[in-house]
């Protein structure tokens, strides 16, 4: 897939000529499948703006590391401090993620479906906004456009 393949398919119409750079300091609503609504949610629960401020967003980041953490416990712990409860860690509800409300886990729910870490670890719009955010930064470090 054509870097603009791409933004063809995860991002709206209106954003299809921007750059990967641009794109990170665009609205989240950009992202093709987050509505207005759901931007102004994400605004409340972690004041999440751009895809950028998604794409890095601490609670975002923690869960990513717990969802990690918690698939691979049995092969990087030794054998003797495995738990199952490590492995468990991923399947708790996202506000189990210290800084988490209750009421952000609601909005998080409404408006992606969002009940575990994991979910918010694996969610595709938080994967979308992340490969983007990656690639702006890679294009700007090669200084090189796609």
């Amino acid at each position: 897939m054509s870097a603009s393949e791409f933004i063809v398919k995860f991002f709206d119409k209106k954003y299809e000529n921007l750059s990967f750079e641009e794109l990170c300091k665009a609205p989240v609503s950009a992202i093709s499948g987050i509505s207005e609504s759901d931007a102004a949610d994400l605004k409340k629960a972690f004041g999440i703006d751009t895809v950028e401020e998604l794409a890095t967003n601490k609670y975002v980041l923690l869960a990513q590391g717990i969802n990690c953490f918690s698939k691979s416990s049995g092969q990087i712990l030794d054998k003797k401090f495995e738990s199952a409860e490590f492995e468990e860690l991923r399947k708790k509800p996202v506000s189990a993620v210290s800084g988490v409300s209750e009421s952000d886990a609601v909005l998080l729910k409404k408006t992606f479906g969002i009940d575990t870490i994991q979910e918010l670890a694996e969610n595709k719009y938080v994967m979308t906004a992340q490969f983007v955010t990656a690639l702006a930064s890679l294009t700007k470090l090669l200084g090189v456009s796609l």
